[in-house]
């Protein structure tokens, strides 16, 4: 009756929240120390109290892999780990009310997630496998500010030896036990309190004390489930499962830790992420667009350090030069009288060349830091467009028209009829030659907030490519000028209403929660380790400010990964000692708490910044041999394979029937290879897109046509090309130049993290993964 009753008490779900392992402030969990339980050398953190918790304030996260990862685990790992962020972005986007915004969207009890999300391989558990997918999603919990709740659903807060004579340990020793565990009662309140329930499971707990020991700790307030049947470490932020165990996604509790954390009726006094600028919009002015047609080529036949004075605020990013031979045509106009017309018949005019005018050419190939077309213009940080309906002009091969003006006798007219001018037009395409507009962002600046459209304003230019003239003849004009050949080309530019956009530093202040948080795959170049391209991105927080909610707008520019994943060997020569609930140490991080703002007396709240490294133990399979008398053995015996026994052994694998990946794996590696040495480039011949990664989309919009090509490495034709997790509405399919098409109408918002595969004649592939943003 007793365990029915608690369990009609209990809340909806539980979790623990993560905090530093020291605080600054004096007595602020002071009690924390190593003896009992705190502190050790396997944790990056301690459990805090409700109302001191710290969490994520930057909505998207960007991770990486270094050399040494790639170098151990290939493309098989880097998969693995994209999988397990591919299941954590999932929970933040797949609410079934279709919001956008996050974990809000979920029902009160959150009955959308299982109460267990750990399954059994039993092919990985004879082999004594550890599942590389499931460590990172327990690696994820705590970067995103939950503690291990199984540990902390009771915990020593005190262990005082009682003050009487001959006191003795441990029949002397007193405790204080706490619950660091929470729950939030499903109901108009919402209160939040202490719980003993994990994904349903009550919990109790006895005390161990060992009174002396070479490593900490000394004593524990053990937790246990008060049903030996009931299923035990189940959420994903209890860094304990079972070998050969994996993870299928996050669990009710999981979530609900993180709902608490991010939800936008928690709110915190904290600072924004490291590396945000806070963007204050300036006075309204106006902006007029330019035509990339002045600037293109005159930045390709010019020193990159002209360019500033000519076009005002351009940034250089980077430049090279070659040298090559230009010729062009030497055109040539005349009149001359056709042979066999009549008497009074005018000179007809006539164009030619007279062969080719070459000359050595330096040619600049740049990159600029600032200009905005058309191509980056919905997906440019620096651009906001407040639902402004803006679109730039951009072509690849710019369409003109051919004009001729000459003279002929009047149609109609008696002989000899008189002279008039006639013009022909004639459309032409001119390949290679890109135009449109653009604009510049001026250094310093943050970028544009474009309000609205006020004028489009078309601009005519006339380019005269070769002139004759006759003076003879009567009908010739003022100027002499009887016969032409131009190419004619229109600008469209436009004129917007816009505010300057002007970095102010960093925001502090009361901030809710940002409700989701997502992590995007941004490698170095060449997954090689060796440069890591800047990336900038926008984003909105809403502060409280005289009880009233503000929305401010923050631009960061990421120069290095949030979280780098790599792997070393960490066995030797003095591995730290094993974590208490999680055995063997088989891999380190790292995680940067924000300690600025936490109110006096408390731990907390504070804020996770970027900024995180987790390594993996590549030592390989390792055994643990010894020492005799652990087996009973004499010292006429001797260790050797039959008595080993294995500590730690990689693998990735699931609940279908495929043989699990052993780590290294050699196919994977060689992947990696092919991952290196192929480029793909994705463009858009409609919109003059290109780009390595792919831009937003729009729900009910269509999208693309976005074209794949590869080059370099050794795949031979023809290629395959597929795709995996695909948002609704889009395909992939693969043309017969070998490139492949990705294209379709989105039917869902959400972030989708797709896995693009090339397979070429020989049955090799290689992979690459891209997210998709759908609003």
């Amino acid at each position: 009756m007793l365990l029915l009753l608690a369990f009609g008490l209990q809340g909806v779900w539980a979790f623990s929240l993560l905090g530093p392992l020291v605080s600054p402030t004096p007595g602020a969990d002071s009690w924390q120390i190593p003896d009992i339980g705190y502190k050790l050398a396997f944790d990056v953190g301690t459990p805090k109290n409700i109302g001191e918790e710290y969490r994520r304030n930057i909505p998207v996260i960007f991770y990486s892999y270094n050399a040494n990862f790639l170098d151990f685990f290939g493309s098989n790992g880097v998969a693995a780990v994209d999988s397990a962020f591919a299941l954590v972005n999932n929970a933040f986007t797949n609410n079934p009310t279709g919001r956008t915004n996050g974990l809000d969207g979920y029902s009160a009890d959150l009955h959308e997630f299982p109460d267990t999300a750990q399954s059994l391989n039993f092919d990985a558990q004879a082999l004594g496998l550890t599942d590389l997918k499931s460590i990172t999603m327990n690696m994820l919990m705590e970067q995103l500010g939950l503690a291990e709740p199984d540990r902390y659903v009771w915990t020593l807060h005190d262990r005082i030896l009682n003050a009487i004579p001959n006191a003795k340990c441990p029949l002397d020793e007193l405790y204080l036990v706490v619950q660091r565990n929470f729950d939030i009662v499903n109901s108009p309140l919402s209160q939040i309190q202490y719980s003993s329930y994990i994904n349903d499971t009550l919990y109790s707990y006895f005390i161990v004390d060992v009174c002396t020991a070479t490593l900490p700790p000394l004593a524990l307030a053990e937790p246990f489930s008060v049903d030996p049947f009931a299923k035990v470490d189940q959420a994903v932020a209890q860094f304990n499962f079972e070998i050969g165990g994996f993870y299928t996604g996050l669990t009710r509790d999981d979530v609900g830790g993180l709902r608490y954390l991010l939800t936008t009726n928690n709110v915190n006094f904290e600072t924004s992420g490291a590396g945000s600028l806070l963007m204050n919009p300036g006075s309204t002015v106006l902006l007029t667009t330019s035509n990339l047609n002045d600037l293109l080529p005159f930045a390709a036949t010019n020193d990159p350090a002209l360019l500033p004075a000519f076009f005002p605020g351009l940034t250089v990013s980077s430049s090279s030069n070659s040298f090559t031979v230009v010729c062009a045509p030497n055109v040539v106009s005349f009149f001359t009288n056709k042979y066999g017309s009549p008497a009074g018949s005018p000179p007809q005019f006539i164009v030619t060349t007279n062969g080719l005018n070459c000359v050595p050419q330096e040619i600049f190939m740049d990159t600029f830091a600032n200009v905005v077309t058309n191509g980056n213009l919905t997906n440019n940080p620096g651009i906001i467009l407040n639902n402004a309906n803006v679109h730039f002009s951009f072509f690849t091969n710019t369409p003109a028209l051919l004009q001729t003006v000459t003279i002929v006798p009047k149609n109609g007219q008696p002989f000899p009829a008189p002279f008039v001018t006639q013009t022909t037009l004639k459309k032409i395409t001119l390949t290679n030659t890109t135009s449109g507009e653009y604009l510049i962002i001026p250094p310093g600046q943050c970028g544009w907030q474009i309000l609205s459209t006020l004028l489009t304003n078309v601009v005519t230019t006339t380019n005269f490519i070769t002139t004759a003239t006759n003076i003879s003849t009567t009908t010739t004009n003022g100027n002499g000028l009887v016969g032409s050949v131009s190419i004619i080309t229109l600008f469209t530019n436009h004129t917007f209403l816009a505010k300057p956009l002007i970095c102010a530093g960093t925001g502090t202040g009361l901030y809710e929660g940002i409700e989701k948080v997502q992590f995007v795959r941004a490698d170095f170049d060449s997954l090689l380790g060796q440069f890591f391209q800047p990336i900038t991105t926008n984003y909105t927080m809403t502060t409280i400010t005289n009880s009233r909610a503000q929305v401010q707008e923050f631009q960061r520019v990421v120069t290095a990964p949030d979280i780098l994943f790599s792997a070393d060997d960490q066995t030797s020569p003095n591995p730290p000692e094993p974590h208490p609930f999680f055995g063997p140490n088989n891999l380190v991080r790292s995680i940067a708490f924000d300690q600025a703002n936490i109110l006096p007396g408390l731990a907390g709240p504070g804020v996770i910044s970027p900024g995180s490294e987790i390594s993996f133990n590549k030592v390989g399979d390792v055994f643990e041999n010894g020492s005799l008398a652990l087996f009973g053995l004499t010292t006429n015996s001797f260790l050797s394979e039959l008595n080993g026994a294995s500590l730690l052994a990689w693998g990735s694998f699931d609940d279908s029937t495929n043989d699990p990946v052993v780590y290294p794996n050699g196919t994977s590696i060689a992947n990696l290879e092919n991952e290196v040495l192929i480029q793909v480039l994705i463009t858009n011949s409609d919109t003059g897109f290109s780009g390595t990664s792919l831009p937003d989309a729009a729900a009910g919009a269509f999208y693309g046509p976005f074209t794949f090509s590869a080059t370099g490495g050794a795949f031979s034709q023809p290629f395959t090309w597929s795709a995996g997790g695909l948002p609704p509405g889009l395909s992939m399919t693969t043309n017969p130049d070998g490139t492949g098409t990705l294209s379709g109408t989105p039917t869902e918002s959400g972030t989708f993290d797709i896995a693009i595969e090339l397979t070429d004649s020989l049955s090799r592939s290689v992979q690459w993964n891209y997210t998709i943003n759908i609003f």
